[in-house]
């Protein structure tokens, strides 16, 4: 049952019934803010004593809490052992394929390799443009920042015209060049070839990447 407010002591003074408890809540957030980052079993122990937690609970306790701590580091362990397994099967099926694209090619003659290294080929300008749009669109960060102060003027305004059209223009670039090669991985025999040698069967357009 709470106290009546006329038993209530003045604003300001304690009642004699509240000393230990507050005695012992002041102390302990002295120990709290003056504990280091790390204890020893002793530190806990001595702990316990002021809670009156026996010893052998902290024991306990630490143990309770290594067995958790190895459990996890087993569990991480399994987790990279599964994960390298799984790279070593992709890897051995990627040069399965290599092996068996090898070999059709050898079968097909030089015609296979010749649709191969137009797609790489096709494939590395992709990237090379894609490259370039990223660089503009850094380049244009830069003229933004340059003149978000400054006063509206020509000057201002030819800056970041000129630095949208570039960006617009690269962009344009990069699309020309994603549609050539999804056009050609999605034709026969490049189709063909695209399921063989794990290349893209097509690349985003300008509007479908997220980051450049």
């Amino acid at each position: 049952m709470s106290e009546s407010p006329r038993n209530r002591p003045p604003q300001g003074q304690v009642a004699y019934d509240d000393v230990d408890d507050l005695i012992h809540t002041a102390t302990r957030m002295m120990q709290k803010d003056a504990a280091p980052e790390t204890l020893t079993a002793d530190d806990l122990k001595r702990i316990g004593e002021e809670l009156d937690i026996p010893g052998q609970y902290i024991d306990r306790a630490m143990a309770a809490l290594a067995q958790r701590r190895q459990e996890q580091e087993q569990a991480r362990r399994e987790e990279e052992a599964l994960a390298k397994a799984r790279r070593e099967r992709l890897g051995r099926r990627l040069r399965l394929g290599a092996i068996v694209a090898a070999s059709l090619a050898g079968v097909a003659g030089l015609s296979g390799l010749s649709v191969r290294n137009g797609l790489n080929t096709t494939l590395q300008e992709v990237t090379r443009q894609r490259a370039q749009v990223r660089n503009v669109l850094e380049r244009r960060v830069e003229v933004e920042q340059r003149y978000t102060t400054a006063t509206p003027g020509p000057e201002r305004d030819a800056q970041l015209s000129g630095a949208d059209n570039r960006v617009a223009v690269e962009k344009r670039r990069y699309d020309g060049l994603a549609t050539q090669y999804n056009a050609a991985a999605s034709a026969f025999p490049q189709s063909w070839v695209v399921g063989l040698t794990g290349l893209p069967s097509s690349v985003p357009l300008s509007t479908d990447v997220g980051t450049w």
